[in-house]
């Protein structure tokens, strides 16, 4: 990335041409989806770890379960509204999913899978099947 460019972001107001498209970023649109995905996802395992670990210290009249239904059903949702936009069928976008951190991909994934089996949502859970078999026959 170019630094000269990304200072040209804070250019006074009378230039108005498009400063986003001057940036050489290094991916594509479907890498940052699949980022936003997985940031979202593993996100939410640590916020509950520490939302619990803070609870128990302070013991407040508080419905766990409940609370943890609520936002695995916000962020599980959001998630998917970034993976939906995201085609396992598109030859480029095979190669972005390969370039993205199997372990981290693999974990949100599969809890993915998991929160819309459970829900019984299962045209998203073969949306997602198809990206871990991308995955799953890059390691043969």
């Amino acid at each position: 990335m170019n630094k000269d460019k990304i200072f040209g972001l804070f250019e006074e107001k009378g230039n108005e041409t498009n400063h986003l498209e001057k940036l050489d970023l290094p991916y594509n649109d479907s890498y940052m989806k699949i980022g936003m995905f997985t940031k979202l996802i593993l996100n939410h395992f640590v916020f509950h770890a520490k939302l619990e670990k803070f609870l128990q210290q302070e013991e407040p009249s508080y419905n766990i379960q409940s609370t943890k239904e609520a936002s695995s059903f916000v962020v599980f949702n959001r998630a998917w509204h970034y993976l939906k936009q995201v085609d396992p069928n598109d030859k480029e976008t095979v190669f972005t999913i390969l370039e993205f951190n199997p372990n981290s991909l693999n974990k949100a994934l599969d809890s993915a899978l998991q929160y819309f089996e459970d829900i019984e949502e299962y045209e998203k859970c073969a949306h997602i099947f198809k990206i871990k078999t991308i995955l799953k026959e890059s390691k043969k």
